[in-house]
């Protein structure tokens, strides 16, 4: 099994932009893990905040 990333923890938070009537996922989000807002992509190496996504192994 590969590392897991940004994109498998709980503090992340994907990014969308506005498509004729869609929301599409852009490669771009944030993680809410303490202390501070930071920017990530979805395949950055997962920090030591680490939480697994509920309903994902």
């Amino acid at each position: 099994m590969s590392s897991p990333t940004c994109s498998d923890c709980a503090h992340y938070y994907q990014h969308y932009i506005r498509r004729q009537r869609r929301f599409v996922e852009i490669h771009d989000g944030h993680c809410v893990a303490a202390p501070r807002t930071k920017n990530r992509t979805p395949d950055t190496p997962a920090c030591d905040k680490f939480l697994p996504r509920p309903g994902r192994t």
